[in-house]
């Protein structure tokens, strides 16, 4: 298993995984006891069910897409624990099957915490970006 000695390697290690297609190292990424809430409302838990439901939408929604994260803002809770807003653009290959997600943009929340063996994601929820209202005078 990877250690992880800043937050935001979780993010590019997320991106890695979700790429390769690879549901074992992308759960690797997580705490035992961690969450996950896909992009569907999907809500994934511990560790066994994050590779489980990425293996599932790598076979389905996800086959063909790929990912990469244009912006990545940290928050520090404590000298343990941090948040990460990802923003996430989602493309489809050109070879892609026509059916799963299209081509979008969404933010991945990460809560990462700290322990001896490096930085863990503890919880992450994956939400479709949309537009801020504009502000009414």
């Amino acid at each position: 298993m990877s250690t992880f000695d800043q937050p935001r390697d979780l993010v590019d290690a997320f991106a890695n995984a979700l790429n390769a297609k690879d549901a074992a190292a992308l759960g690797s990424l997580f705490s035992h006891d961690a969450e996950f809430v896909n992009i569907l409302g999907m809500r994934m838990r511990r560790r066994e069910g994050i590779v489980a439901g990425h293996a599932w939408a790598f076979d389905g929604p996800l086959r063909g897409r790929v990912i990469r994260f244009d912006q990545v803002d940290e928050l520090s809770v404590t000298d343990d624990v941090a948040v990460l807003h990802a923003h996430c653009v989602r493309e489809r290959r050109p070879d892609a099957p026509a059916e799963g997600l299209p081509d979008g943009r969404s933010v991945l929340v990460f809560v990462t915490r700290r322990d001896a063996d490096g930085w863990r994601a503890v919880t992450a929820t994956n939400v479709t970006e949309a537009p801020t209202p504009a502000a009414t005078s």
